[in-house]
């Protein structure tokens, strides 16, 4: 039975409702993942910390009893390169609190999405596209198969509007071209996936290229309809409702694909710092 349009109209404002719930699960996936990280990096650190202690009291010991300045210095030196080598790993410790902090800096976005008017706050579209690479690195293959590289132009201005459309619409993307490189990933070359901006004043582009097995003529004309996927297991509607979103948003979203390179572009209409409805 064909659906009329209110129907049709319910039923992706379900589905993109949907989306966001799905963006809130990736939030505490990525939370989660990155609180392992640094509670397993602290836990070591701890755990050496400890062994230290106990054996630069046993040096201390021995210092204390050295019958000879030669035996001291000797024990001494021991217990200075042993502390040394502990100080250099505890360097490393800060960094883990910026990843910490880092993630919890951009897993507000949603939260503030959830509880903020539309508009109400402006925000930095180079946030949004790291939080979506943060949320997906609770994916093991993503994470560590997946070679990232980012070009991030210096000249896009804070953003009003549309935020949480442009999280679901980046992260359709970045699933749809993460699970591309893994069905390749027994063939060459290394999988790759680079996200690059511009602005040139009227307009804000995003571009997010795999070097996946690409998609053929015939399918690439397809892809945004809805239902249509080349996977077996998959709704086929991610695209098209991405899609969906950047017009709804008053962009745009294409598709370039030629060889081993994928291309999504994602376009937004800035007007004086505010994203186009």
């Amino acid at each position: 039975m064909s659906m009329d349009l209110p129907d049709n109209k319910k039923w992706e404002d379900a589905f993109i409702g949907f989306g966001f719930d799905a963006a809130v699960g990736r939030l505490f996936m990525g939370i989660i993942h990155n609180l392992n990280g640094v509670g397993q990096a602290f836990s070591m650190q701890v755990e050496l910390l400890t062994m230290m202690f106990a054996q630069a009291d046993d040096l201390l010991a021995e210092i204390s009893l050295a019958t000879s300045l030669e035996e001291a210095q000797e024990k001494s030196a021991k217990l200075r390169v042993m502390m040394g080598r502990r100080a250099d790993l505890v360097k490393h410790l800060p960094r883990e609190v910026e990843v910490l902090q880092e993630t919890m800096q951009r897993a507000s976005v949603l939260t503030e999405v959830v509880s903020d008017p539309p508009g109400a706050k402006p925000f930095k579209l180079d946030s949004v596209i790291r939080t979506e690479m943060e949320f997906l690195t609770s994916d093991g293959f993503f994470k560590h198969k997946i070679k990232k590289e980012l070009s991030l132009a210096d000249n896009v201005p804070a953003l009003i509007g549309h935020r949480i459309e442009i999280h679901q619409i980046l992260a359709a993307l970045l699933e749809n071209s993460s699970q591309a490189l893994a069905d390749n990933f027994d063939n060459e070359p290394e999988p790759e996936i680079s996200i690059a901006t511009s602005c040139d004043g009227g307009n804000v582009e995003i571009r997010i290229t795999d070097n996946g097995p690409g998609i053929g003529v015939g399918d690439l004309e397809h892809i945004f309809e809805p239902f249509f996927s080349t996977r077996e297991d998959h709704l086929g509607l991610g695209l098209y409702l991405a899609r969906l979103m950047a017009v709804n948003s008053g962009g745009s979203l294409t598709c370039e694909s030629s060889g081993d390179r994928t291309c999504f572009t994602l376009r937004m209409v800035v007007q004086g710092g505010e994203l186009a409805n």
